[in-house]
């Protein structure tokens, strides 16, 4: 970094970075090193190191993702685009292979999109990409309130539902006793290896069915077997 030049720190730094970026230190759709090390780098204050990214935001070399930082997005924007392009379209095929392997089957709940964010180091934005391509190939379907399942609406299945048929089969086989009081939330979630949440869900199932219902000072007790024996 020249010390010539009569312009403020950050500028030089900025135009010290967008140099290295130029030349592909870091490449186009990597993540720009954090304000401390750059700080460390330059041996200047992270204020400062703030400003100069900002310089770079401005001129588009970098974007700021939530959470994550800064991703170099190149002195191209058809280069970015592709990148980007380039990433969803990676991860919607790691997940075809996913459905087709039947590592997941029909009606199993594909993570969120923080969650394939995190797992493929990229924006939820690119993972939702991923998401509506496999949609669109009708292999993976949204529902409303609940997420992502693979296969249409009708295979959809949240993990309530089913320790719900578990349940259901558990009554039905006569292994939880009609009258019996069913375990606290707690204890069935460990049991079931399940949240809390969970097992709630999958409560208020069972009641609208009507084969629980929750009795004062006893909890929830089984009521009756459910309907066609499963």
């Amino acid at each position: 970094m020249s010390k010539a030049t009569d312009a403020p720190t950050y500028v030089r730094i900025a135009q010290d970075i967008r140099s290295r970026i130029l030349q592909g230190d870091p490449p186009a759709g990597a993540m720009l090193p954090s304000e401390a090390t750059l700080a460390r780098m330059y041996g200047v204050a992270r204020g400062t190191v703030r400003q100069a990214v900002a310089e770079l935001e401005r001129s588009g070399l970098v974007a700021s993702e939530a959470g994550r930082g800064r991703r170099v997005m190149g002195s191209d924007p058809a280069t970015a685009t592709r990148a980007a392009a380039a990433q969803y379209e990676t991860i919607a095929e790691t997940l075809r292979k996913r459905i087709d392997s039947g590592d997941l089957i029909a009606g199993q709940q594909l993570p969120g999109e923080a969650a394939i964010a995190e797992e493929f180091g990229v924006s939820k934005g690119t993972a939702r990409q991923a998401l509506q391509l496999l949609a669109g190939e009708r292999r993976i379907a949204a529902i409303h309130g609940k997420g992502w399942f693979v296969g249409g609406p009708e295979h959809a299945q949240t993990r309530a539902d089913v320790v719900a048929a578990e349940f259901r089969k558990d009554i039905a086989t006569g292994k939880i006793a009609v009258g019996s009081a069913l375990p606290g939330e707690n204890a069935l979630a460990q049991e079931r290896g399940v949240g809390r949440v969970t097992i709630r869900r999958a409560f208020a199932l069972l009641e609208a069915e009507g084969v629980i219902e929750k009795r004062p000072g006893m909890g929830r007790v089984v009521k009756s077997r459910p309907k066609g024996g499963t």
